[in-house]
Formats: structure tokens, sequence, C-alpha cells
């Protein structure tokens, strides 16, 4: 061993060599250790090449880390080269530890021995990464994943969730028994529940997370939505009852509320794959929950409202610093006069100018509520956009001419989109979801290069393939930055049931449990949605609901809310009998922390196993194992992704 005198770093020539995963591949197929390891000056590491290798994993760690048993992590993964970039240099005193591994197809392996004996790595860098990007691109681990994920490689993996369609949902029972109980949504609980479900069963894993992305960027909530529909749908009175009131009152009312928002997570998760940031501003703009949500409904050219307008420009499409003025929230508002929803016949439901059906409280009347224009609330006159700008937008008169009134919203939609700040305030948001929390200028530069290019698919703004430099550069495969996350209480309650083969309907307790960790999608009143920032999800109150979680749900065994962890372990060969402690926990810290655990948390798993609940030792049974993994699922790195 050698220490690095400029940078402090030492340098170990080997840790461990692949040893073979699948029984077919002989050992000697296996690429030997690596050697000739140096530190140049440039800050990156090289060694001589190893026969055999399809590639290299790199690990780095600390002396006082080691020291205090946390061994070196993954580093660097699936390195084509002999040499890597390290430029990071540690803080004063302390001193990096590398380590360098040569990979086949066979797989990561055991740890080999170097000069001063066998290394311990915090999680080899194959199931690491493997967790990483399930904790990104989805909610978690899960046996149907896990398994894909083996079979088509991390890359075409991350493909096939980019085009969802070609994901095969018809076989999936757990998901197909269980949506059609919650949707259609009747009420708030409901639409919770179908994201709950979604995100526990769906392998369509991706679509389910940039369905709550747009959603939760396009944020409304239901309590003024249905609100609003309360005055549709009135309580039956009498003497004078009125035709269209409800005599289940307020049933009607949080049914079409619900279904309002619900609509909307279904179209923006379709459009997140098939359409541009254009199209989906627009999808938001005329949405009956939305028009509601932020006022649109009660802009009138007499009356004029901004909320829509401010926030349209400020949370949706360019962002507090994107260059907007007083002036242009007050010319946008009056674009948006006159627009209001109402319910149409399918034939009418893309026209806004059609007319409206008249006895829409009759539920057997075909129709749904869409977006119309009402000519006589609208402002007809002039207006000018990004005054003095590059950006600059005159929208002449348009009085006397209805058509033309209805494509001024167009009109300035296409300039919102348009807009420079729009492609850098989105790539930021999108990074900050699936990345990290702090995007760096480099990595939103990459995002808007694609942005921009006028030959993807979808043209200028393509969502897909801004969403597909996201999770496929160099950032998002980045080890450093797994587990550099928070997950937010939804994430972590919907991940905690997948790796345990949870059972749920999506609200019971479940709901409660949201409520109290104050994550309940469709139901928060501040325009901006919910963070994502890990800040702002960490506090005493906030850990203490997860934990609590972890231990009620793994105990479970309710069909609503429960799980099923012995009849997982025993499914993936993983025996329950006495005497088999170290294979139990290995399973479900390989499932919870693709087993980047270090040797003491392990073993604090494996004694808790191997005890009562006096701390005395005692053989395990049924029950002390769905302890051990609600005990896991406490661990404060299952709060991280």
């Amino acid at each position: 061993m050698t220490v690095h005198p400029s940078l402090s770093r030492l340098v170990v020539p080997l840790i461990f060599a692949g040893v073979g995963a699948l029984p077919q591949l002989a050992r000697a197929q296996v690429p030997g250790e690596v050697s000739g390891l140096v530190l140049g000056p440039s800050s990156s590491l090289a060694w001589t090449a190893v026969p055999g290798a399809s590639f290299y994993n790199v690990y780095r760690g600390t002396l006082a880390g080691v020291a205090s048993g946390l061994p070196p992590r993954c580093h660097g993964y699936r390195i084509a080269t002999t040499s890597f970039p390290s430029p990071l240099a540690p803080v004063p005193g302390e001193t990096f530890l590398y380590l360098v591994t040569a990979e086949s197809p066979a797989g990561e392996g055991t740890s080999g021995a170097a000069t001063s004996g066998a290394r311990t790595l915090l999680g080899a860098c194959r199931p690491v990464m493997r967790n990483h990007v399930f904790n990104r691109l989805g909610y978690g681990w899960d046996e149907w994943g896990r398994d894909r994920i083996a079979a088509l490689g991390i890359d075409a993996y991350i493909a096939e969730q980019l085009d969802p369609t070609t994901v095969d949902e018809s076989t999936n029972t757990e998901l197909n028994t269980r949506i059609p109980l919650v949707d259609p949504p009747d009420t708030a609980a409901d639409l919770v529940a179908r994201q709950v479900v979604g995100g526990v069963y769906a392998r369509r894993q991706l679509a389910e997370q940039v369905g709550n992305f747009w959603t939760n960027h396009f944020n409304t909530e239901y309590t003024k939505v249905s609100g609003y529909y309360e005055r549709l749908f009135p309580p039956c009175t009498s003497p004078g009852v009125p035709p269209q009131c409800d005599a289940s009152y307020p049933l009607r009312a949080r049914q079409e509320g619900a279904l309002a928002q619900d609509r909307e997570f279904d179209t923006f998760q379709t459009m997140a794959f098939t359409s541009s940031f254009r199209e989906i501003l627009e999808a938001s703009a005329k949405s009956p929950a939305m028009i509601v949500y932020l006022d649109t409904i009660t802009n009138t050219a007499s009356a004029p409202n901004e909320n829509y307008s401010r926030e349209i420009l400020e949370l949706s499409a360019l962002g507090v610093d994107g260059g907007y003025t007083q002036d242009d929230v007050e010319q946008l508002a009056k674009v948006f006069t006159g627009w209001s929803f109402c319910k149409k016949s399918p034939a009418n439901q893309g026209d806004p100018l059609a007319a409206c059906i008249s006895n829409y409280w009759d539920p057997l009347v075909t129709g749904q509520f869409v977006a119309t224009f009402q000519t006589g609330r609208h402002d007809c006159g002039q207006k000018v956009l990004f005054l003095g700008t590059p950006q600059q937008l005159t929208i002449a008169s348009t009085c006397g001419n209805p058509a033309a009134q209805v494509q001024e919203q167009e009109t300035a939609l296409d300039a919102i989109a348009a807009h420079p700040a729009a492609p850098r305030f989105i790539s930021r948001k999108l990074l900050e979801r699936f990345v990290t929390d702090d995007p760096d200028a480099s990595e939103i530069d990459t995002l808007v290069a694609e942005w921009n290019d006028p030959a993807n698919p979808h043209g200028i703004g393509d969502l897909k393939e801004v969403l597909r430099a996201a999770v496929t550069s160099s950032a998002f495969l980045n080890p450093d930055r797994a587990g550099s996350k928070v997950k937010t209480p939804l994430e972590q309650f919907v991940s905690g049931f997948r790796t345990m083969r949870g059972r749920t309907d999506g609200s019971t307790q479940v709901f409660n449990y949201l409520t109290r960790a104050q994550h309940l999608p469709y139901l928060n009143p501040v325009p901006t949605g919910w963070p994502e920032n890990g800040e702002d999800w960490v506090d005493t109150n906030n850990t203490l609901e997860r934990q609590n979680f972890g231990i009620k749900a793994a105990a479970g065994s309710s069909a609503t809310f429960g799980s099923d962890p012995i009849t997982l372990l025993v499914a993936n060969g993983v025996s329950t009998a006495s005497g088999n402690t170290a294979a139990i926990v290995d399973f479900f810290t390989d499932a919870l922390f693709g087993k980047a655990l270090t040797p003491l948390e392990r073993q604090k798993a494996i004694d808790f196993l191997n005890t009562d609940d006096n701390g005395n030792v005692s053989n395990y049974n049924n029950t002390r194992i769905r302890d051990v993994v609600g005990f896991l699922l406490g661990y404060p790195q299952f709060q991280e992704q």
C-alpha cells in the first residue's frame, strides 16, 4: 500500500476479483485480480488490464471510515477502460482508500484477499446500482423488477421503462384486481389510493413516477375542486327542488371533483411519453380541476383574476426568476378571461365554443366536463406579453371574432413554452426529481440541448426525450448519487410494501400514515405542490411516522394493510427454519439496500432476529421474522434513495 503524498490518498492495488454467479460459467472464466493500480498527478486512477474483464468497478472509502466500520462504497460503475477520474480531494487530514475490481458477465463476486486480508464493501456495485435505478425510476425493489433487470441489464431496463406500453401489465393480477376498486375514484381517498396501488403493484414503474411528478407539478387541490362542484350539484331541498340537485349530497360533487383530478393524472402520465411540454401545458390550462383551483373560472373582463396567469409563469413554466414581470401577469390574465368548463357531448369535447349540455346533472346523459369559452366574459382588446424583450408578443384585438379569441390562449401558450427560461426551469425540476437535489449547470445544459432538438419525435420540448436524457445521463448513473436523495413519505410507504410482498388497498391505514407524515397527493392547498428537496421531509415527527409504518406493515397480515415476508422468503429459496438467520437478513438487506449495510448494521439485524423482546437469545419464529423486517425498514438508509 502507498499513500499519495500530494492528495493524501491511499491506493490499494486490489480488493477482489469477480466470482461467477451463473453455474454454466466456469470459475476459470472469471477475470483475475487487478494489478498496477496507481494515482496519477491529474487525480486519475489507472491500472493494468485484466484478461477476460468486461468492465471494472471502482470503490472508495476513507481510512477513518474503515477504522470505524464503514467500508468503501461503489464509486465508479462499469468502467470500460483502465482509468477513472476521481478529482474530489478528501478533507484535510483524511486519506482516501481505493479498490478496483475486474468484472465479467458472471457478475459481482465475493471479496478476495489483498496484502492486508479480505476486503469488506458497503454493497457491491451491481446490486447497489440496481436498487438505485429502482428507487429513482420507480418505487423500489420487487421480485418482478429484480428478475427483469437481471434479464435485461440496467440500460435495457431503463429503455423499456421509457416505453411503458411495451411492459406487459395484462398478467399483473395484483395490480389488475386492485385498480378497478379505486379507479375511477369517488373520493380524495380513492385518488390517493390510485397512486399507492399503482406504485406498489405496477410494472410500469417509471410511468407511475412521472404521473405523480406532473400531477404534483401542475398541482390542484381536491377540497377546492369538489367544493365548486357542490354549486353544480347542491343538496335537494323542499319545496322548490332544483332538477340538478343531489339527493345524496355531497356524493356527486365529490365524485366529479375526484374524476377531474384523476383525468389529470391519466392525461399527464400518457403525455409524459407521447407529447411536448407545450402540449402538456395546454392540457393543464384546459383542465377543469385547474380552471377551478387557480380561479380561471372567475376571471372575467370586468373582474380580472391573476392567480392562474401568475402561477403558470412562476410555477408551471418559467420559474420565479424566469424573466417575466407583473405586467406580463396582468396581460396574461386578460388572455385567460372567459375560460370556464361545462359538460359536453363526446362530439363537442374538443371544441371550446360548442354548446354545453343543459341537463348536465342527468347521469344517463353521455358527456364529460371539459373546458369551454364564453365570449361575453372575455377581454378582447390588444395584449402584449414580455414587453421589451426578444420574446415580445403582441396579440391584436379579437373583438367580434370568437375563434380568434379562443386562439389567444393558444398563442400565449406558444410564447410561454418557447421562452428560453422554460427548458431550464423544467429541466432543473426533472433533475431534482430523478437525479439530484442540486443539479449543476452542465447537467441542466445537457437536458436543455435535448429539449431544443427539433429532430425529436415530438419536436421542441419532447418530454420523453428530455426525461431519457436525465435518466440515462452519467449523473443519474453516478454511484456516488445512490442514496443521496430522501424519499417522500409516499415513496417510502410504497417502497416498503414492494419489498415485503405488501398487501394494500391503497386506503386502509395508508391514508392515515400519509396524513400524519403530511404528504397527501391531491390535497395540498399550496400551488407549489409537494417539495422534492429532502430537507423539507426530514424532521423527528416525519421520521417517526415512517418507522411506525414499517413496524405496523411488516407485522400485519391483513389483505388491505399487511405483508407476506414469510412466503416471499420461501418462494425465493430462503428457508425460514431455525438456524438460517444470516440468509434471512441478507435477503432483505439485498432487497432494501442492495446489501449496502456496514458489518455492524448487518450484525444488529442478525442479533435482533436471534433474540426475543427482552434481549435474550431465542429461536426465531415467523412473528420475529416479520419484526426484523420492520426493524430493517426503520434503518435511516431506507429513508434514502
